[in-house]
Protein backbone atom coordinates (compact mmCIF):
# COMPACT_ATOMS: atom_id res chain seq x y z
CA UNK A 1 0.00 0.00 0.00
CA UNK A 2 1.32 3.28 -0.96
CA UNK A 3 1.98 6.41 1.69
CA UNK A 4 -0.80 7.98 -0.50
CA UNK A 5 -3.47 4.92 -0.31
CA UNK A 6 -2.83 4.76 3.81
CA UNK A 7 -3.91 8.56 4.17
CA UNK A 8 -6.75 8.19 1.88
CA UNK A 9 -7.90 5.60 3.75
CA UNK A 10 -7.22 6.64 6.87
CA UNK A 11 -8.93 10.04 5.72
CA UNK A 12 -11.99 7.91 4.93
CA UNK A 13 -12.20 6.41 8.04
CA UNK A 14 -12.00 9.60 10.08
CA UNK A 15 -14.42 11.00 8.02
CA UNK A 16 -17.27 8.44 8.84
CA UNK A 17 -15.93 8.41 12.21
CA UNK A 18 -16.85 12.67 12.29
CA UNK A 19 -20.25 10.86 10.74
CA UNK A 20 -20.77 8.47 13.23
CA UNK A 21 -20.53 11.64 16.06
CA UNK A 22 -22.87 13.72 14.24
CA UNK A 23 -25.37 11.26 14.10
CA UNK A 24 -25.64 9.72 17.34
CA UNK A 25 -26.29 13.53 18.41
CA UNK A 26 -28.90 14.14 16.14
CA UNK A 27 -30.80 11.22 17.66
CA UNK A 28 -31.23 12.53 21.04
CA UNK A 29 -31.29 16.78 21.48
CA UNK A 30 -29.02 17.39 18.07
CA UNK A 31 -26.67 19.17 20.06
CA UNK A 32 -23.08 17.25 20.72
CA UNK A 33 -22.09 16.73 24.06
CA UNK A 34 -18.74 18.10 25.64
CA UNK A 35 -17.33 14.55 25.42
CA UNK A 36 -18.94 14.33 21.59
CA UNK A 37 -17.43 17.83 20.67
CA UNK A 38 -14.24 17.07 21.49
CA UNK A 39 -14.14 13.90 19.99
CA UNK A 40 -15.16 15.35 16.86
CA UNK A 41 -12.66 18.44 16.79
CA UNK A 42 -9.76 16.35 17.17
CA UNK A 43 -11.27 14.11 14.52
CA UNK A 44 -11.28 17.34 12.35
CA UNK A 45 -7.56 18.44 13.01
CA UNK A 46 -6.92 14.82 12.25
CA UNK A 47 -8.80 15.07 9.10
CA UNK A 48 -7.09 17.68 7.93
CA UNK A 49 -3.87 16.91 8.49
CA UNK A 50 -4.44 13.70 6.39
CA UNK A 51 -5.54 16.06 3.56
CA UNK A 52 -2.64 18.05 3.51
CA UNK A 53 -0.57 14.43 3.28
CA UNK A 54 -2.88 13.56 0.37
CA UNK A 55 -2.60 16.91 -1.18
CA UNK A 56 1.46 16.54 -1.18
CA UNK A 57 1.55 13.17 -2.20
CA UNK A 58 -0.59 13.66 -5.18
CA UNK A 59 1.70 16.51 -6.31
CA UNK A 60 4.67 14.46 -5.94
CA UNK A 61 2.93 12.12 -7.98
CA UNK A 62 1.73 14.56 -10.64
CA UNK A 63 5.40 15.74 -10.40
CA UNK A 64 6.89 12.97 -11.17
CA UNK A 65 4.71 12.28 -14.18
CA UNK A 66 5.47 14.91 -15.68
CA UNK A 67 9.45 14.52 -15.12
CA UNK A 68 9.17 11.78 -17.00
CA UNK A 69 10.02 11.98 -20.65
CA UNK A 70 7.36 11.93 -23.36
CA UNK A 71 7.84 11.57 -26.94
CA UNK A 72 6.55 14.11 -29.11
CA UNK A 73 5.22 13.72 -32.53
CA UNK A 74 8.25 13.71 -34.05
CA UNK A 75 9.65 11.06 -32.65
CA UNK A 76 11.87 13.35 -30.49
CA UNK A 77 13.07 12.64 -27.06
CA UNK A 78 11.59 15.39 -24.67
CA UNK A 79 12.19 15.68 -21.18
CA UNK A 80 8.89 17.77 -19.66
CA UNK A 81 9.79 19.31 -15.83
CA UNK A 82 7.18 20.40 -13.59
CA UNK A 83 7.04 23.55 -12.39
CA UNK A 84 6.27 25.05 -9.15
CA UNK A 85 3.16 24.51 -7.81
CA UNK A 86 1.18 27.82 -7.94
CA UNK A 87 -2.34 26.50 -6.18
CA UNK A 88 -1.23 28.67 -3.01
CA UNK A 89 0.33 31.82 -4.68
CA UNK A 90 -3.43 31.87 -6.63
CA UNK A 91 -5.58 34.73 -5.15
CA UNK A 92 -9.09 34.29 -4.26
CA UNK A 93 -11.04 36.10 -7.12
CA UNK A 94 -13.69 36.43 -5.57
CA UNK A 95 -15.59 36.16 -1.93
CA UNK A 96 -17.80 33.75 -3.25
CA UNK A 97 -14.92 31.72 -4.44
CA UNK A 98 -13.46 31.47 -1.11
CA UNK A 99 -17.10 30.79 0.80
CA UNK A 100 -17.79 27.73 -1.88
CA UNK A 101 -13.46 26.66 -0.60
CA UNK A 102 -14.32 26.48 2.60
CA UNK A 103 -18.41 24.80 2.20
CA UNK A 104 -15.94 22.02 0.38
CA UNK A 105 -13.37 21.73 2.76
CA UNK A 106 -15.63 20.89 5.63
CA UNK A 107 -18.08 18.87 3.39
CA UNK A 108 -17.14 14.24 3.95
CA UNK A 109 -15.09 13.54 1.37
CA UNK A 110 -14.54 17.08 0.01
CA UNK A 111 -11.67 18.60 -1.65
CA UNK A 112 -9.54 20.95 0.34
CA UNK A 113 -8.02 24.20 -1.22
CA UNK A 114 -4.52 24.86 -0.29
CA UNK A 115 -5.32 28.74 -0.01
CA UNK A 116 -7.25 27.96 3.39
CA UNK A 117 -3.63 27.40 4.81
CA UNK A 118 -1.49 29.53 2.98
CA UNK A 119 0.56 32.46 4.13
CA UNK A 120 0.79 33.09 8.10
CA UNK A 121 -2.42 34.08 9.26
CA UNK A 122 -2.52 37.81 10.88
CA UNK A 123 -5.43 39.07 12.98
CA UNK A 124 -8.93 38.32 11.66
CA UNK A 125 -7.72 35.94 8.86
CA UNK A 126 -6.68 33.54 11.54
CA UNK A 127 -8.02 29.94 11.11
CA UNK A 128 -8.74 27.64 13.91
CA UNK A 129 -10.80 24.79 12.19
CA UNK A 130 -11.08 22.49 15.20
CA UNK A 131 -13.45 25.26 16.67
CA UNK A 132 -15.23 25.19 13.22
CA UNK A 133 -14.42 27.87 11.11
CA UNK A 134 -11.60 29.33 8.82
CA UNK A 135 -12.13 33.31 9.35
CA UNK A 136 -12.29 35.35 5.95
CA UNK A 137 -8.83 37.04 3.97
CA UNK A 138 -8.34 40.20 4.84
CA UNK A 139 -9.10 41.86 1.81
CA UNK A 140 -12.22 40.49 2.15
CA UNK A 141 -12.86 41.62 5.70
CA UNK A 142 -11.82 45.32 5.09
CA UNK A 143 -14.56 45.63 2.16
CA UNK A 144 -17.05 44.51 4.32
CA UNK A 145 -16.11 47.02 6.98
CA UNK A 146 -15.51 49.92 4.42
CA UNK A 147 -19.06 49.03 3.23
CA UNK A 148 -20.81 49.40 6.13
CA UNK A 149 -19.21 52.30 7.33
CA UNK A 150 -20.06 54.05 4.15
CA UNK A 151 -23.61 52.99 3.50
CA UNK A 152 -25.92 55.85 3.15
CA UNK A 153 -28.08 55.57 5.62
CA UNK A 154 -25.82 53.86 8.15
CA UNK A 155 -24.53 56.85 11.01
CA UNK A 156 -21.55 55.61 12.76
CA UNK A 157 -19.02 56.79 10.36
CA UNK A 158 -20.47 60.34 11.56
CA UNK A 159 -19.68 60.04 15.40
CA UNK A 160 -17.25 60.69 17.09
CA UNK A 161 -16.07 56.82 17.19
CA UNK A 162 -13.67 54.46 19.36
CA UNK A 163 -12.09 51.25 19.15
CA UNK A 164 -12.88 49.25 22.28
CA UNK A 165 -9.80 46.53 23.23
CA UNK A 166 -11.00 44.88 25.68
CA UNK A 167 -14.77 44.58 27.03
CA UNK A 168 -15.58 48.38 27.14
CA UNK A 169 -14.02 51.56 27.54
CA UNK A 170 -14.64 54.58 30.24
CA UNK A 171 -14.44 58.49 29.50
CA UNK A 172 -14.62 61.35 32.31
CA UNK A 173 -16.26 63.93 30.86
CA UNK A 174 -17.93 67.36 31.66
CA UNK A 175 -20.85 67.35 34.26
CA UNK A 176 -22.02 70.63 33.49
CA UNK A 177 -25.94 71.19 32.83
CA UNK A 178 -25.99 75.30 33.32
CA UNK A 179 -23.90 78.03 32.11
CA UNK A 180 -24.75 80.27 35.11
CA UNK A 181 -22.16 81.91 37.51
CA UNK A 182 -20.74 78.61 39.49
CA UNK A 183 -22.06 76.45 37.22
CA UNK A 184 -19.79 76.13 34.29
CA UNK A 185 -18.05 72.92 33.82
CA UNK A 186 -19.88 71.79 36.54
CA UNK A 187 -18.58 74.36 39.34
CA UNK A 188 -15.98 76.53 38.07
CA UNK A 189 -16.16 80.29 39.07
CA UNK A 190 -14.25 83.25 37.93
CA UNK A 191 -14.18 86.90 39.99
CA UNK A 192 -13.44 90.36 39.33
CA UNK A 193 -11.25 91.04 42.54
CA UNK A 194 -9.65 94.31 44.01
CA UNK A 195 -6.23 94.30 44.94
CA UNK A 196 -4.68 91.90 47.44
CA UNK A 197 -8.56 90.47 47.60
CA UNK A 198 -8.50 86.69 48.19
CA UNK A 199 -9.92 84.71 45.50
CA UNK A 200 -12.68 82.09 45.97
CA UNK A 201 -12.13 79.05 45.54
CA UNK A 202 -14.27 76.90 42.85
CA UNK A 203 -13.60 73.47 41.12
CA UNK A 204 -14.99 71.67 37.73
CA UNK A 205 -17.26 68.46 38.33
CA UNK A 206 -16.69 65.18 36.11
CA UNK A 207 -19.01 62.31 35.62
CA UNK A 208 -17.60 59.23 33.80
CA UNK A 209 -19.31 57.54 31.04
CA UNK A 210 -18.59 54.00 29.56
CA UNK A 211 -19.21 52.38 26.17
CA UNK A 212 -19.84 48.56 26.58
CA UNK A 213 -19.94 47.25 22.90
CA UNK A 214 -22.95 45.05 22.31
CA UNK A 215 -23.08 42.00 20.17
CA UNK A 216 -25.00 42.43 16.39
CA UNK A 217 -25.27 39.27 14.60
CA UNK A 218 -26.14 38.09 11.31
CA UNK A 219 -26.25 34.08 10.17
CA UNK A 220 -27.08 32.73 6.51
CA UNK A 221 -27.69 29.35 5.82
CA UNK A 222 -26.39 28.87 2.30
CA UNK A 223 -27.18 25.08 0.97
CA UNK A 224 -24.76 23.09 -1.48
CA UNK A 225 -26.42 23.78 -4.72
CA UNK A 226 -26.64 27.39 -4.02
CA UNK A 227 -22.68 27.48 -3.35
CA UNK A 228 -22.14 26.08 -6.45
CA UNK A 229 -22.68 29.76 -8.00
CA UNK A 230 -19.89 31.84 -6.36
CA UNK A 231 -20.51 35.13 -8.14
CA UNK A 232 -24.44 35.03 -6.72
CA UNK A 233 -23.03 34.03 -3.20
CA UNK A 234 -20.98 37.04 -3.43
CA UNK A 235 -23.41 39.28 -4.05
CA UNK A 236 -25.72 37.74 -1.22
CA UNK A 237 -23.43 37.38 1.41
CA UNK A 238 -22.05 41.16 0.79
CA UNK A 239 -25.13 42.92 0.66
CA UNK A 240 -27.03 41.67 2.69
CA UNK A 241 -25.10 40.88 5.63
CA UNK A 242 -23.51 44.05 5.97
CA UNK A 243 -26.37 45.82 5.07
CA UNK A 244 -28.08 44.23 7.76
CA UNK A 245 -25.83 45.06 9.97
CA UNK A 246 -25.57 48.86 8.88
CA UNK A 247 -29.49 49.28 9.25
CA UNK A 248 -29.26 47.70 12.70
CA UNK A 249 -26.51 50.09 14.14
CA UNK A 250 -28.55 52.97 12.86
CA UNK A 251 -31.96 52.23 14.00
CA UNK A 252 -30.01 51.77 17.39
CA UNK A 253 -28.02 54.95 17.35
CA UNK A 254 -31.52 57.08 16.75
CA UNK A 255 -34.06 54.33 18.18
CA UNK A 256 -31.74 52.76 20.91
CA UNK A 257 -33.07 51.35 24.37
CA UNK A 258 -29.60 51.60 25.98
CA UNK A 259 -30.47 47.97 27.25
CA UNK A 260 -28.32 45.61 25.63
CA UNK A 261 -27.71 48.20 22.57
CA UNK A 262 -27.19 51.90 22.38
CA UNK A 263 -28.70 54.60 24.04
CA UNK A 264 -30.47 56.55 21.14
CA UNK A 265 -30.96 60.10 20.16
CA UNK A 266 -34.37 59.85 21.29
CA UNK A 267 -33.83 58.56 24.47
CA UNK A 268 -30.80 60.64 25.30
CA UNK A 269 -31.05 62.49 28.80
CA UNK A 270 -29.81 65.43 25.94
CA UNK A 271 -32.66 65.77 24.34
CA UNK A 272 -34.90 68.80 23.94
CA UNK A 273 -38.48 68.33 22.16
CA UNK A 274 -39.93 71.78 21.03
CA UNK A 275 -43.64 72.06 21.54
CA UNK A 276 -46.08 72.61 18.48
CA UNK A 277 -47.36 75.59 17.32
CA UNK A 278 -50.70 76.62 19.05
CA UNK A 279 -53.58 74.82 16.82
CA UNK A 280 -51.02 73.41 14.51
CA UNK A 281 -52.89 70.38 12.50
CA UNK A 282 -51.70 66.98 12.43
CA UNK A 283 -49.54 65.77 9.62
CA UNK A 284 -47.93 69.34 9.17
CA UNK A 285 -44.12 70.44 9.71
CA UNK A 286 -43.97 74.00 9.62
CA UNK A 287 -41.39 76.68 9.41
CA UNK A 288 -41.49 78.06 12.70
CA UNK A 289 -41.72 74.51 13.96
CA UNK A 290 -38.36 74.55 11.92
CA UNK A 291 -36.87 77.99 13.08
CA UNK A 292 -37.63 76.90 16.72
CA UNK A 293 -35.81 73.89 16.97
CA UNK A 294 -32.99 75.49 15.11
CA UNK A 295 -32.81 78.04 18.34
CA UNK A 296 -32.93 75.45 20.30
CA UNK A 297 -29.62 73.88 19.08
CA UNK A 298 -26.49 74.83 20.83
CA UNK A 299 -24.58 77.75 19.01
CA UNK A 300 -21.34 75.81 19.22
CA UNK A 301 -22.58 72.56 17.94
CA UNK A 302 -24.55 74.19 14.69
CA UNK A 303 -21.89 73.97 12.31
CA UNK A 304 -21.72 70.38 12.20
CA UNK A 305 -25.83 69.57 13.14
CA UNK A 306 -28.11 67.74 10.33
CA UNK A 307 -31.62 67.22 10.08
CA UNK A 308 -32.50 63.37 10.17
CA UNK A 309 -35.56 62.96 8.76
CA UNK A 310 -38.45 60.44 7.74
CA UNK A 311 -39.20 60.46 3.39
CA UNK A 312 -42.85 61.41 4.60
CA UNK A 313 -41.75 64.55 5.39
CA UNK A 314 -40.48 66.13 2.58
CA UNK A 315 -43.42 67.10 0.67
CA UNK A 316 -44.57 69.60 3.66
CA UNK A 317 -40.77 71.74 3.38
CA UNK A 318 -41.88 72.51 -0.33
CA UNK A 319 -44.08 75.61 2.14
CA UNK A 320 -41.43 76.61 3.84
CA UNK A 321 -40.67 79.16 0.62
CA UNK A 322 -42.55 82.68 1.76
CA UNK A 323 -44.43 84.68 -1.64
CA UNK A 324 -43.64 88.35 -1.25
CA UNK A 325 -47.06 89.72 -1.00
CA UNK A 326 -47.49 93.39 -1.79
CA UNK A 327 -47.60 96.24 0.74
CA UNK A 328 -51.84 95.73 1.32
CA UNK A 329 -50.73 91.49 1.74
CA UNK A 330 -53.44 90.99 -0.80
CA UNK A 331 -51.90 89.90 -3.50
CA UNK A 332 -48.26 87.83 -4.57
CA UNK A 333 -46.26 90.25 -6.80
CA UNK A 334 -43.38 87.06 -7.20
CA UNK A 335 -40.59 85.98 -5.87
CA UNK A 336 -39.90 84.48 -2.50
CA UNK A 337 -38.35 85.59 0.90
CA UNK A 338 -36.82 84.07 4.02
CA UNK A 339 -35.81 80.47 1.83
CA UNK A 340 -34.62 78.42 4.72
CA UNK A 341 -35.49 75.64 2.71
CA UNK A 342 -33.21 74.74 -0.75
CA UNK A 343 -34.14 72.16 -2.52
CA UNK A 344 -31.13 71.98 -4.61
CA UNK A 345 -28.94 71.78 -2.14
CA UNK A 346 -31.04 69.74 -0.04
CA UNK A 347 -30.49 72.31 3.41
CA UNK A 348 -32.61 73.64 5.58
CA UNK A 349 -30.79 76.33 7.90
CA UNK A 350 -28.07 75.93 5.75
CA UNK A 351 -27.75 72.56 7.68
CA UNK A 352 -27.76 69.18 5.21
CA UNK A 353 -30.97 66.76 5.40
CA UNK A 354 -30.61 62.86 5.53
CA UNK A 355 -33.56 60.69 5.06
CA UNK A 356 -33.10 57.83 6.68
CA UNK A 357 -35.92 55.16 7.74
CA UNK A 358 -34.99 55.22 11.57
CA UNK A 359 -36.80 58.18 11.68
CA UNK A 360 -40.82 58.44 13.26
CA UNK A 361 -43.24 58.85 10.27
CA UNK A 362 -44.91 62.15 9.91
CA UNK A 363 -46.69 63.79 12.93
CA UNK A 364 -44.52 61.60 15.61
CA UNK A 365 -42.13 62.96 17.73
CA UNK A 366 -38.71 61.85 16.22
CA UNK A 367 -40.10 62.26 12.50
CA UNK A 368 -37.50 65.57 11.91
CA UNK A 369 -34.41 65.32 14.27
CA UNK A 370 -31.58 68.29 14.52
CA UNK A 371 -28.64 66.56 15.97
CA UNK A 372 -24.85 67.50 16.09
CA UNK A 373 -23.34 63.28 15.29
CA UNK A 374 -19.99 64.34 16.53
CA UNK A 375 -21.45 64.83 19.90
CA UNK A 376 -22.00 61.07 20.19
CA UNK A 377 -19.69 58.49 21.34
CA UNK A 378 -19.71 55.33 19.48
CA UNK A 379 -17.76 52.39 21.08
CA UNK A 380 -17.11 49.69 18.40
CA UNK A 381 -14.79 46.24 19.15
CA UNK A 382 -11.36 46.94 17.85
CA UNK A 383 -11.67 43.65 15.91
CA UNK A 384 -14.43 44.59 13.47
CA UNK A 385 -16.36 42.43 11.54
CA UNK A 386 -16.21 38.78 12.65
CA UNK A 387 -16.35 36.48 10.37
CA UNK A 388 -16.90 32.49 10.44
CA UNK A 389 -18.60 29.26 8.92
CA UNK A 390 -19.60 25.99 10.23
CA UNK A 391 -21.49 22.73 8.58
CA UNK A 392 -22.27 21.14 11.59
CA UNK A 393 -25.30 23.03 12.37
CA UNK A 394 -27.36 22.34 9.72
CA UNK A 395 -25.55 19.16 8.38
CA UNK A 396 -28.68 17.53 7.82
CA UNK A 397 -29.56 19.52 5.45
CA UNK A 398 -26.41 19.76 3.47
CA UNK A 399 -26.08 23.57 4.51
CA UNK A 400 -23.49 25.63 5.87
CA UNK A 401 -23.92 28.45 8.17
CA UNK A 402 -21.93 31.92 7.28
CA UNK A 403 -21.95 34.03 10.34
CA UNK A 404 -21.33 38.09 10.50
CA UNK A 405 -20.82 39.27 14.08
CA UNK A 406 -20.30 43.14 14.85
CA UNK A 407 -20.24 45.13 18.41
CA UNK A 408 -21.19 48.37 18.86
CA UNK A 409 -22.30 50.96 21.66
CA UNK A 410 -23.30 54.64 21.85
CA UNK A 411 -24.67 57.49 24.16
CA UNK A 412 -24.59 61.34 23.66
CA UNK A 413 -21.65 62.94 25.35
CA UNK A 414 -24.29 65.86 26.71
CA UNK A 415 -26.66 63.74 29.67
CA UNK A 416 -28.74 66.44 30.19
CA UNK A 417 -29.87 70.07 28.02
CA UNK A 418 -27.72 73.13 29.00
CA UNK A 419 -29.15 75.78 30.57
CA UNK A 420 -27.63 79.56 28.93
CA UNK A 421 -26.36 82.38 30.73
CA UNK A 422 -29.02 84.53 29.80
CA UNK A 423 -32.40 83.11 28.46
CA UNK A 424 -34.97 80.56 29.64
CA UNK A 425 -34.28 78.28 27.12
CA UNK A 426 -31.96 75.23 27.37
CA UNK A 427 -30.20 74.20 24.72
CA UNK A 428 -29.01 70.56 23.46
CA UNK A 429 -27.28 68.57 20.62
CA UNK A 430 -30.11 66.67 19.90
CA UNK A 431 -33.51 68.65 19.16
CA UNK A 432 -37.02 67.17 18.14
CA UNK A 433 -40.62 68.10 17.54
CA UNK A 434 -43.75 67.34 19.93
CA UNK A 435 -45.96 64.68 18.53
CA UNK A 436 -48.75 67.26 16.32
Amino acid sequence: MTRLEKYTKQHGETVVAQKVILEAAEATDGKLTADQDKEYKALDAKRIDLKASIDRERAIEEAEKLAAPVRSSAAADVVVTGGQDLAVKKPWLTFGEQMKAIQAAYSPGGEFDKRLYAGAPSGMSQTVPSEGGFAVAPQFVTDIWDKLNASTDNLIGETDQYPVEGESLSFNANAETSRANGSRYGGVQGYWINEADQITKSKPKLRQMKLEPHELAVLVYCTAKSLENAPALEKFLRSASTDELGFLAGDAIVNGSGSGQPKGLLGSGSKVTVNKETGQPTGTFLKANANKMWARMHPRLRSGAIWLMNVDVEPTLDDFNTPIKNVAGTENVGGFASNIYNADKNTLKGRAIRFVEYCQSLTTEGDVILVNLGSYASGVRASGIKYETSIHVRFEFAETAFRFMFALDGQSWMNAPITPYKGSNTLSNIVTLQTR
